[in-house]
């Protein structure tokens, strides 16, 4: 479709691009070249070449150092199975959705636990022709609790009304 060449708009179509082919599996694929031409009317034509490279499954998932929730749950929660096609976008998501901080993943199942402290790290071990094994490394930390709450720049209402009104309340366990 025709629109004006903004480089920023440009650059980050790009990475869409990348990542369209990444959601279906073509976990290697990369941009080539692309070259901007300027024809005869003024209006720019693109030139991208694109290598897709092969398309990849998910093998064998590993979890690594969860204790407060088991496989089961985990596996669960991540949605992804053997055998299903590669999705690293998906993956990258179901582990740590930065895009939505209230999203069904690891991470906020862990922080919603008290564990903010917490790091889940999905890690590639081997890729077996077009099957990637993975480990979903985990570090849970210890469990964070509420210490001191402080109402700070209240100046119409009493501070009691405040605090009468919260739910979380000191020694409480953190939950996102």
């Amino acid at each position: 479709k025709r629109s004006k060449y903004v480089k920023k708009d440009y650059d980050e179509d790009l990475v869409g691009l990348i990542d369209f082919y990444k959601e279906k599996g073509y976990r290697d694929a990369r941009i080539v070249s692309d070259t901007l031409i300027r024809n005869k009317n003024g209006n720019i034509d693109l030139k991208i070449a694109l290598e897709e490279g092969k398309r990849y499954y998910f093998g064998d998932i590993r979890f690594l150092g969860n204790s407060v929730y088991n496989d089961r749950v985990l596996n669960q929660v991540l949605g992804i199975k053997k055998g299903d096609v590669y999705n690293g976008v998906l993956l990258k998501k179901r582990i740590q959705d930065s895009t939505n901080p209230d999203s069904e993943d690891i991470s906020n199942l862990y922080q919603n636990s008290g564990y903010l402290f917490s790091q889940v790290h999905p890690v590639e071990t081997s890729v077996v022709n077009d099957t990637i094994n993975f480990e979903v490394r985990i570090q849970e930390g210890k469990p964070a609790y509420f210490n001191k709450i402080s109402v700070v720049g209240n100046e119409k209402t009493n501070d009691y009304v405040i605090y009468r009104e919260l739910r979380t309340r000191p020694g409480y366990l953190y939950s996102r």
